[in-house]
């Protein structure tokens, strides 16, 4: 049986096992039918070197291109091999040169190429990653925007390590940006230059050489939090009172201490994924996809006070998709993180605490205080860390609910004790 047309094409049913039907016409031409439905076109040809070797190589997907189109490739590939040349040889060579044209390029074409190379759907269906979250890549955007401004027009090899570190400083002593930003910056920029090295696009990766020369870039265990009552008492109030900030934001951030997710996660809260009638949010953290120690799926109860302060921002933003949805006319769906940031450094708690601080301040009081008194077991789970019982089976996203309904009542009852003691 060989494959004439379109309809002889469509014919072609799935198997239990992937199978092959030739194209007639041309010679080593066929198409692969795999279990899923999946449809390939492929050609094996005769190695021009190598006696009785016979390349295969994949010329498209059937729903991507045509018969037509499909002939035409294997009768250019079939040239290539009858005047001597192997044509897989050909496109290796092809990939590794395709960045040739930037070689010493400026720093702004280098981190563009950068970039479209980590978010290639090729790149991250080989790898297996994850597609990056649009606040990971607004991140980037971010800390290389800043070393673009500044250095952004230099060509490669003409930037020197001073120059870079002259740049993160500035970030880090300015006091309306975060200093961990600073260090990112100058990790994504030491990624550039590697990414550039490897490929012949410039000398030395001079970014390396500003290693340990930065404040550190805090990781979650280590971002400034309150965990004395007295003090944590006084930072609520302190933000209770607070009125320098819109009032969908006053609300994300006055809502934080009760839930203590990550900001990313409040932020892009939505409406849809709240069980008002069990009292419950379920949704996929930001940070948990892909990763070992965190869990793909999360679910947080919701204390009595919680449901109030979400019926009241349902009056406000109960018409859009996200919670904390931003009013501001801006490419943004929801408030971004620099509101909050920003919020903390002017009530005079910078470096004291911050937004992510909120999971290290209730883990360590939920686990400490005698009226609370948790298991570490039970508050790893609500901050939706993975973890494993004594046989080696994880925790799923439902156990100890029970007792973690119980806790965040519980804590958010012991958060309004702590302010009406002020």
């Amino acid at each position: 049986m060989a494959v004439d047309n379109l309809n002889d094409i469509n014919k072609l049913e799935c198997r239990d096992k992937d199978y092959s039907v030739s194209v007639s016409g041309i010679a080593g031409l066929s198409i692969r039918i795999y279990p899923n439905g999946k449809k390939e076109y492929y050609l094996r040809y005769a190695h021009p070197h190598i006696d009785g070797k016979r390349p295969r190589m994949m010329l498209g997907k059937v729903e991507e291109i045509s018969l037509y189109e499909a002939k035409h490739k294997a009768e250019n590939i079939l040239s290539v091999v009858a005047q001597g040349s192997d044509p897989k040889a050909i496109h290796k060579k092809e990939q590794v040169n395709k960045y040739a044209h930037l070689k010493n390029a400026t720093f702004s074409e280098i981190t563009q190429a950068w970039r479209d190379h980590k978010t290639s759907s090729r790149n991250n269906s080989k790898s297996r990653k994850r597609a990056f979250s649009e606040s990971t890549l607004k991140f980037w955007d971010l800390c290389l925007g800043y070393m673009c401004q500044e250095i952004g027009d230099l060509r490669m090899n003409d930037i020197t390590s001073e120059m870079i570190l002259s740049v993160c400083e500035a970030i880090q002593n300015n006091e309306n940006q975060a200093t961990f930003v600073g260090a990112s910056t100058r990790l994504y920029t030491e990624k550039v230059f590697s990414f550039a090295v490897a490929r012949g696009l410039c000398d030395r990766n001079v970014a390396i050489d500003t290693r340990g020369e930065l404040a550190p870039a805090s990781s979650g265990n280590h971002l400034p939090a309150i965990t004395k009552p007295d003090q944590f008492a006084t930072l609520l109030n302190d933000m209770s009172n607070f009125k320098g900030a819109s009032k969908i934001t006053l609300e994300a951030m006055n809502l934080l201490p009760y839930v203590f997710v990550r900001s990313i996660d409040l932020r892009s809260m939505r409406w849809q994924d709240i069980d008002w009638n069990n009292k419950l949010w379920e949704f996929s953290p930001t940070k948990g996809e892909g990763r070992e120690d965190m869990v793909s799926h999360l679910v947080v109860p919701l204390a009595i006070q919680v449901i109030e302060r979400l019926r009241r921002i349902q009056a406000i933003t109960g018409h859009k998709d996200y919670v904390f949805a931003s009013m501001r006319a801006s490419s943004n769906s929801y408030i971004s993180k620099a509101t909050l940031v920003q919020i903390f450094h002017r009530l005079g708690y910078k470096d004291v605490q911050c937004a992510h601080g909120f999971r290290a301040s209730a883990k360590t009081l939920l686990m400490e205080q005698p009226e609370l008194r948790y298991s570490d077991i039970v508050t790893e789970l609500q901050l939706g860390h993975r973890i494993k019982d004594t046989h080696g089976g994880a925790y799923n996203r439902l156990d100890e609910i029970d007792t973690r309904v119980h806790m965040m009542q519980d804590w958010a009852d012991y958060i309004d004790k702590l302010q009406n003691s002020k």
